[in-house]
């Protein structure tokens, strides 16, 4: 387990203000990583884990060397996707964001040549993969999927839902029962598959770093690291102690402790464990190539809302259940019509969206406010029926049911997120419209 240090609480302050130069591009790892990062990984704080920087770099790919992991296997044959190489995707450009290192308008492959904390890019199209890099990882190496591992949690829900266990519009401690006298008390299962709670939890890149902030607390709980004025937390206890700042439903409010409401929710009503409930419905039906790793908190939650990690094709898999290519690569629709129908209908409203701290922050990254709102755990939905989820680091998977499409990518970078851009150029740049 990670140890909190003054020598590495100090290096975070450094290293913040010595910004990007500090950090090794990512070319020098792809063979293995050195001896003394592996150490200087396990002997970093909170902060450390989560800048961007070397450490950062090493825990994404070896999170499980750190943190109590369930291992799910390929319980199928390896159901293998096609391969029909588009080099034309490789030429789709898109003009750098004003935080990149990089200047100007890079096509794909500029892109992924040039940055130094790009790792991986996947393409697939009617289950075949279409393009496919790694310039900085090895294709098998399992690697964090970050933020975009919260929609794993809302489709279990949204399972339950389609099968009458839960309720969406009672309230959450209905199931939760132990919640009730707290904040938590009128606060909806939908609510919370929305990002809708009222609750003061929210991500942001303060509350992140403040420890007297439940969000903070949450990620601290989680990995074992004592609050530095209240010890030594659990995770429940935590989210038990969220205060609410305003009435659910006003705004979105992005928030990792949701979708750990959603984990718990789900282990209450079906009396079992996440990760085993997620291999039972989901993945068990999933011809993966490699396995797949859900990292728990010290006391057993599965941290889904982000620590879950495998190869970049698989990644993509999980994306391809929401496609028409579902049966290329899992032996059941595990995501039903239903479902995809529900996703689609109750999606809030563009102004809710953007009343928040992230909407013009998602808006960035996609080069564009055309998205009509959030919804389901997923960040961003379109009127055209394509959705996407980002991560921390910019890791990325955006599914476009019309167009049969999942892009997936793995990054290190916290600096630069320029590599967003691309999913939503790619899906509307007419390659993939017939």
């Amino acid at each position: 387990m990670f140890r909190r240090t003054l020598a590495s609480s100090l290096f975070v302050v450094a290293a913040s203000a010595a910004g990007a130069e500090e950090r090794t591009p990512l070319d020098a790892f792809v063979a293995g990583f050195p001896m003394e990062l592996e150490k200087e990984t396990r002997d970093a704080d909170y902060n450390e884990l989560f800048r961007g920087g070397d450490p950062s770099a090493y825990f994404n790919v070896h999170a499980s060397e750190f943190m109590n992991t369930t291992i799910l296997p390929s319980r199928q044959p390896v159901m293998p996707l096609g391969s029909r190489p588009m080099p034309e995707v490789g030429e789709v450009a898109v003009e750098m964001l004003d935080e990149s290192s990089l200047e100007g308008t890079l096509s794909l492959d500029q892109f992924l040549e040039k940055s130094d904390y790009a790792q991986a890019f996947i393409v697939i199209q009617g289950g075949d993969i279409v393009y496919e890099k790694y310039p900085r990882l090895r294709p098998e190496d399992a690697h964090l999927w970050m933020s975009s591992a919260k929609p794993t949690a809302s489709l279990i829900i949204d399972q339950l839902i389609s099968e009458g266990k839960i309720d969406e519009n009672a309230p959450v401690t209905d199931y939760i029962t132990d919640f009730k006298g707290t904040d938590w008390d009128g606060i909806t299962t939908r609510d919370i598959m929305d990002m809708a709670t009222g609750m003061d939890l929210v991500d942001t890149s303060e509350s992140r770093f403040d420890p007297n902030n439940v969000a903070r607390r949450v990620y601290e709980a989680e990995f074992g690291f004592p609050n530095e004025t209240r010890g030594q937390e659990l995770l429940t206890d935590v989210l038990k102690s969220t205060p609410r700042k305003e009435e659910p439903g006003l705004s979105f409010g992005y928030a990792s402790g949701l979708t750990q409401m959603l984990v718990i929710l789900a282990e209450r009503v079906e009396g079992e464990r996440w990760p085993q409930m997620f291999d039972r419905r989901v993945w068990s039906k999933v011809g993966a190539e490699g396995a797949l790793q859900i990292h728990l908190t010290p006391d057993g939650i599965a941290a889904a809302h982000g620590l879950v990690s495998s190869n970049l094709r698989d990644f993509a898999r999980f994306g391809m259940l929401y496609t028409p290519s579902w049966n290329k690569i899992a032996t059941e629709q595990v995501v039903t019509d239903e479902i995809l129908e529900r996703m689609h209908s109750e999606v809030r409203s563009h102004e809710f969206m953007m009343s928040s701290f992230h909407g013009p922050a998602f808006t960035e990254y996609m080069g564009g406010d055309d998205f009509v709102s959030n919804g389901r755990q997923w960040d961003l939905f379109w009127p055209d029926g394509d959705f996407w989820k980002g991560g921390l680091m910019t890791q990325g998977l955006y599914v476009s049911p019309s167009r049969d499409l999942v892009i997936a990518y793995y990054n290190v970078n916290n600096d630069d997120h320029s590599a967003h851009l691309y999913a939503r150029a790619i899906a509307t740049s007419g390659l993939f419209d017939n």
